[in-house]
């Protein structure tokens, strides 16, 4: 067989590098799974978010007859690939998304004269549009799917009026040592009674709780649809001599789920109001930008960078955080997933290059451009390129300027 010796093999330099550069990469990444297994975990979600994206364009432009020479999991240096007929498909050391190349994107790319018939640039109108919003479908129909598995499985989590759930346990405040943290309650919890006095509404407990400074109190628990009982000493507040258990509250919240019929009809409504509040969002970014400049340069611990959570926008390492939360639930990852999605399936499409809605905004205007049964129309790549600069510089900078704000002040929901 050509190029079989059984002579022993020296690596090359490249492949050495490459091995060591994987080897690196792997080991990185067990350390951090080791130590921080949410967040990790939750990043592996979102690499997975952004794989099916590029897989979506894959698909799509494999479909209807486009060229695919590159599927790559990961950016930066290669670690791994193999050719299967005209693809390439790999692995690079950063796993943070994917891509994929079809050839004849533009009408600048060189195109061998035998694959012209399959580049991008000669498909029909419909054709490309459905290349290019692929990856935008492709994260509505994952939404969709959370969507569906929330209401019909997980449950939906819904406020409920005038009840209430522990949200923080305590074990000290301003020196004080509170109960809370050895009685056993739990973040969830709702303690719906003081002694056998009902306590259901947030008020009542308060007055039951201040009203016995250093008593033992029997508190009557709901968790997980169970009654529990547990003996709490109270803590006496050392300014105004009332009784501290050490609990704070937030509204209480209930998990409903639905038949596959109803949860699906929810999971569309659920998507569409989604779309609808990503399309504002976005809006109010661009209307806002300078609100979020004052946040970005805020400085640590600044309460102002959170004062308004309707429009504080996040970066990958907030939403990393926020998911990675051990106080989440399924429900409230689901539910994450799916607005994630639907934000960065709205959000490609905006009209701009280098977004998927880019390109949807070339291929209409070369379409425009042939109107009247005129010669086929290529936009100039050129032209465009001092846009695409400005794009993705300031995508860079809001990038590493909501990385700053995410790690200096972060969301605390």
């Amino acid at each position: 067989m050509r190029g079989h010796t059984d002579e022993p093999q020296t690596p090359t330099p490249g492949s050495a590098a490459r091995t060591v550069g994987g080897i690196t990469a792997i080991a990185v990444l067990a350390l951090l799974a080791w130590r921080y297994p949410f967040a990790v975990g939750a990043a592996a979600v979102l690499a997975v978010v952004l794989f099916m994206h590029e897989f979506g364009h894959y698909v799509t432009a494999r479909a209807v007859g486009m060229k695919v020479t590159d599927f790559f999991l990961g950016f930066g240096p290669r670690l791994w690939s193999f050719r299967r007929g005209e693809t390439t498909y790999g692995l690079r050391a950063l796993p943070l998304g994917a891509y994929v190349r079809v050839i004849g994107m533009s009408s600048s790319d060189a195109v061998e004269p035998g694959d012209e018939h399959r580049a991008y640039r000669v498909k029909s109108y419909p054709r490309r549009l459905l290349v290019v919003c692929a990856g935008s479908l492709m994260h509505l129909v994952m939404a969709l799917v959370a969507y569906v598995v929330l209401h019909a499985a997980l449950g939906a989590p819904a406020l409920e009026e005038n009840r209430w759930q522990v949200a923080e346990v305590m074990s000290q405040r301003d020196g004080v040592t509170l109960p809370a943290g050895t009685a056993g309650i739990e973040v969830g919890d709702r303690i719906v009674g003081v002694n056998g006095v009902v306590t259901e509404d947030w008020n009542a407990f308060v007055s039951q709780v201040q009203a016995r400074p250093g008593e033992s109190v029997l508190l009557e628990i709901e968790r997980d649809g169970a009654r529990l009982a547990t003996a709490a000493t109270l803590a006496a507040d050392p300014e105004t001599g009332r009784g501290l258990l050490g609990v704070r509250a937030a509204q209480a919240v209930t998990y409903e789920t639905a038949g596959l019929p109803t949860a699906t009809a929810r999971a569309f409504a659920d998507l569409g109001q989604a779309m609808v509040d990503s399309v504002r969002g976005i809006w109010s970014l661009f209307v806002n930008f300078g609100d979020v400049i004052d946040r970005i340069v805020s400085p640590p611990g600044d309460p102002s960078a959170n004062d308004d959570l309707g429009t504080r926008p996040l970066g990958v390492f907030g939403i990393v955080d926020l998911a990675s939360d051990t106080s989440w639930g399924w429900s409230e990852r689901a539910l994450m997933f799916a607005m994630v999605n639907v934000f960065l399936g709205v959000f490609n499409m905006v009209p701009m290059p280098p977004f998927d809605g880019g390109h949807v905004a070339i291929a209409t205007y070369e379409r425009w451009r042939e109107r009247g049964g005129r010669d086929r129309y290529f936009s100039d790549p050129r032209a465009l390129a001092p846009v695409v600069a400005v794009v993705v510089t300031a995508l860079a900078l809001l990038a590493i300027g909501l990385l700053y704000l995410d790690i200096a002040n972060p969301i605390d929901l």
